[in-house]
């Protein structure tokens, strides 16, 4: 937020210095006690104007000590703790000065500084309703209507962020479920490929068992005995060779050969 501009009251809300307390309403006997009091708040103002928060709180609740129901004090001792981040405490202070306070502009402030409290925890519906609220009492507090708007952008703003970010939470979510679908697919069509391969292997092996069966079967027909006919051709050219006799003196030299008694 834009450090809540103008004005004491804004994000370091507006310090109240009592000046004086009730003065007619002390006796003599009283003035020692006013002295002590009105120096105390002298001293925590001076130390909230030096930015040292946590003893102007200090010397702020002594003061307090002395003048419990004081609103001005009670709004000082908010802004102490508003001022060290102690949001909820300085919200139970604002809350208690707005409910207590006679005077109308303290307690516009209490609840502006209330809307403030709400938007530094990260409560900006609530700071919404504390700034409108700022606004009835005071229509005219021009920090209270540049907050509220800040705060509504500042809503918007976050509400798309949440949309963008669950669009690409979608986003996300639809590629890996892209991705399983395309691997479980790839896997599909791997599986008939596999398939496709293994039934080319068994043909080419059907086709060499077979290639291997006709090449026995090719050994298998030169060893073949002879058919009769062939056998019938053979014996009639040994008898045909008998009639030679150059041929039969060979054959008798040779004294081994015999046909088959087969044939």
């Amino acid at each position: 937020m834009k450090e809540m501009k103008r004005r004491n009251k804004k994000l370091y809300p507006g310090l109240c210095s009592l000046i004086f307390i009730s003065v007619f309403p002390l006796m003599v006997t009283d003035a020692l006690y006013g002295e002590s009091l009105y120096s105390k708040i002298e001293k925590g103002s001076t130390l909230y104007q030096d930015k040292k928060y946590d003893e102007a709180l200090k010397s702020f609740v002594d003061a307090q000590i002395e003048s419990p129901e004081e609103p001005t004090l009670k709004y000082n001792v908010a802004n102490s703790h508003y001022k060290i981040k102690n949001y909820e405490e300085a919200v139970k202070n604002y809350q208690d000065v707005a409910a207590s306070a006679h005077d109308i502009k303290l307690e516009e402030k209490s609840i502006y500084n209330i809307g403030n409290c709400m938007y530094r925890q990260g409560r900006l519906e609530e700071a919404v309703a504390y700034y409108k609220k700022a606004l009835e009492l005071d229509p005219d507090d021009q920090d209270a209507k540049y907050n509220l708007e800040f705060v509504r952008e500042e809503i918007k703003r976050r509400i798309n962020q949440a949309k963008q970010r669950e669009k690409q939470q979608e986003q996300k979510e639809g590629e890996k479920q892209e991705g399983e679908k395309k691997q479980k697919s790839e896997g599909q069509q791997q599986q008939p490929k596999e398939e496709e391969q293994k039934k080319q292997q068994e043909h080419q092996q059907q086709a060499s068992k077979e290639k291997q069966q006709k090449r026995g079967e090719k050994q298998m027909a030169k060893t073949k005995p002879m058919t009769p006919e062939e056998a019938e051709r053979w014996l009639r050219s040994l008898k045909e060779d008998k009639k030679t006799p150059k041929k039969r003196e060979r054959e008798k030299g040779a004294g081994s050969f015999r046909p088959e008694k087969d044939w």
